[in-house]
Order: C-alpha cells, then sequence, then structure tokens
C-alpha cells in the first residue's frame, strides 16, 4: 500500500484542509481524516488541521492527545450533523458560512511558513477554491464520495476549471469506482494521474459481539438488524428499512439521525432509532448486530461498511462504490440487486 500523505521524513508541517472533523472524541463526523492526521501523527509528522467551526460544538483548542494541532475557522452555520450538503439545501443562505470558511482557510495557509505537503479532503471546497490557489510545495486531494457528486453537477466549464488547478497535485481516490467518475467529470488525464486508497480506520478498543450486547442490553439470542448512518434521503434508509421487515422475528435498530428520522420512525413504528450516539456507541452496536444492511448506492468505499466488517459483522449491501470487488474476496460481504 501506498504510504500516507507526507510519511516520508521531513522537517516540514503537514497540513489537512477539511470541512469535516471531529468536535470531540465521541464525534463520528469526519473521522477517517482525523485517523490519517493521528497517523502521521504517531510517526513524528506536524501535523496541523484546519476545518469548520461548527455552531453549537464547543471544540478544544489545544493539540489531542495524538498530537495533532487543529484549527477551527469560522463557518457560520453552513457545517455540521447530518452534513453541508444537507443543511445548505435546507437553508440556501448558509453558502455565506462556507464562504467564510473558504477564505479564512486561504488567509490561514498562506500565513504558514513551513508546509512541506497540504492534503485536501474532499474536492470542494477544501481543494478547490481552497488548497488549489495557495502556494504551496506539494498538494494531495482526497476524492470522496459526495464532494465528487457535487462537481458531477456543475457546468462544464466550471470543471474544466478545477480540472486545470489541480494539474500538478496529487489525486487519491477512495475506491476505483470514484476514480472512474473523477475521469468523466474532470477528464482522463486525472484519473489516470490518481491512485486508489481507502482512508485508514481507528477503531479504538472495540469490543466484542458479547460484550457490546451486555453493553446495549441486547439480549444474547436476539436476531439483530442494524442500519447505520445520516439519515438522508441519499443513504436510502427507508429501503434498508424495508428490506429489514422481511428478516423474521428481528430487532431492527437505526443508529443515526438527520432530516429523514421522524418520517421514518411514523413508516416504521417497530423500529429503533437510537438517535446520534458517539462514534464508540455506533462501534458498538456494529458489533453487536448479527447484519448490517445498507441500500446506499453513491458511496465511495463507504466506512460503516468496512469497519462492520473489520468488527466481524456480516454485510448485506446494494452495489456502491468497490463493494462488489470487495465481495469477491469477502464472504461476509453480500451485494444484491438494488432495493427499488
Amino acid at each position: 500500500m501506498t504510504p500516507p500523505a507526507g510519511s516520508r521524513a521531513a522537517d516540514g508541517r503537514v497540513v489537512f484542509v477539511t470541512t469535516s472533523y471531529p468536535t470531540e472524541p465521541g464525534d463520528p463526523s469526519g473521522h477517517f481524516v482525523a485517523a490519517e492526521a493521528s497517523e502521521l501523527a504517531r510517526a513524528g509528522r506536524r501535523v496541523t488541521v484546519l476545518a469548520p467551526e461548527v455552531r453549537g460544538a464547543t471544540p478544544g483548542r489545544q493539540a489531542n492527545a495524538a498530537g495533532v494541532e487543529v484549527r477551527w475557522l469560522p463557518a457560520g452555520d453552513a457545517f455540521g450533523w447530518p452534513g453541508a450538503l444537507a443543511r445548505v439545501a435546507r437553508r440556501p443562505w448558509r453558502l455565506a458560512g462556507a464562504t467564510r470558511f473558504v477564505l479564512a482557510a486561504r488567509r490561514q495557509l498562506r500565513a504558514f511558513t513551513d508546509v512541506e505537503r497540504i492534503v485536501a479532503h474532499f474536492l470542494v471546497p477544501s481543494a478547490f477554491p481552497v488548497a488549489a490557489f495557495t502556494p504551496r510545495p506539494a498538494l494531495e486531494v482526497v476524492v470522496h464520495g459526495s464532494d465528487l457528486g457535487v462537481v458531477e453537477r456543475l457546468p462544464a466549464a466550471v470543471r474544466r476549471r478545477i480540472a486545470a488547478s489541480l494539474a500538478s497535485s496529487e489525486l487519491r481516490c477512495v475506491s476505483e469506482e470514484l476514480r472512474a467518475r473523477l475521469g468523466e467529470a474532470l477528464g482522463p488525464e486525472l484519473a489516470r494521474g490518481a491512485r486508489v486508497q481507502p482512508s485508514p480506520l481507528e477503531l479504538g478498543a472495540s469490543l466484542g459481539r458479547g460484550a457490546a450486547r451486555r453493553l446495549l442490553d441486547v439480549e444474547k439470542e436476539a436476531r439483530l438488524v442494524v442500519i447505520v448512518g445520516r439519515l438522508v434521503a441519499s443513504k436510502r434508509c427507508e429501503q434498508a428499512l424495508r428490506a429489514a421487515t422481511l428478516v423474521p422475528r428481528a430487532r431492527v435498530v437505526v443508529v443515526g439521525d438527520g432530516p429523514e428520522r421522524r418520517r421514518l420512525e411514523r413508516r416504521f413504528p417497530d423500529a429503533h432509532f437510537t438517535g446520534q450516539v458517539p462514534r464508540t456507541q455506533a462501534l458498538a452496536w456494529l458489533a453487536a448486530a448479527d447484519v448490517l444492511l445498507s441500500a446506499s448506492e453513491r458511496e465511495g468505499a463507504p466506512s460503516v461498511v468496512r469497519e462492520a466488517r473489520a468488527l466481524g459483522t456480516h454485510v448485506v449491501t446494494v452495489a456502491a462504490g468497490d463493494l462488489e470487488l470487495w465481495s469477491e474476496r469477502d464472504a461476509g460481504l453480500t451485494v444484491v440487486g438494488a432495493a427499488g
């Protein structure tokens, strides 16, 4: 596997620019970015993360236990649960906060004098227009599913501008499927130079199935089906819940929150909705489950699927990202036809 960005020895600072990052230890937001930053810090690198303030959160301003310095930049109320896209869709004026973050991040990057490398998670806005227009020795752009989806909907002229600004950058896609889509959106040349590497996972002191069930008060013999994620339309949680109702005598638990929650609770009164829980508790539900169901069709390398399999939990999912490819070498991952 290719070493993570900035892993080679150097004295310069590695700066991560991201619109999603945990504001506290249990926050699931951007945990994959935090895992990568922490990995570099443990290897002895100086790591700084530029992330947007989340209204209502009180993030610490000191380096975390892994030695990562986080600088929280003003962003109004554009960012936070259940994600910037969902928040802006509900209240378009929140884009003003996103603009504040872009300008603050660009100012901060220009103020650094010791940057060796910038790692921009998400094509927009972290790579374009933040990092792409900031003097730097090296830029790595990490492409996920949500940001590429935004870019795909932009006018062709804007996409050409983005492609030109990233011509000298190193691109990393979290799945082969995303690299193919990147080529269609921004041109085959960028896609050919991109490498595929899923983001690292950090599961901490994960529980075994029995311990997780005792912690969550789940009966030893219960048939537990879980659905984990943001309750937004694009995640297709209703389709997953319809599939869960086909499992005889199943206890169905939905872990997560979002604008779809109330409608889904009315539609599926027998399912238990936990709401948003700390990441450690979400991992406990994954460990306790007999099966994780996922119906989201627009994914790159879905973290929740990777986490479930790392914990030994069977996954049933529709085709998305590289899941069909993974299922060829993982008997615990079942890919089925998309639900109607």
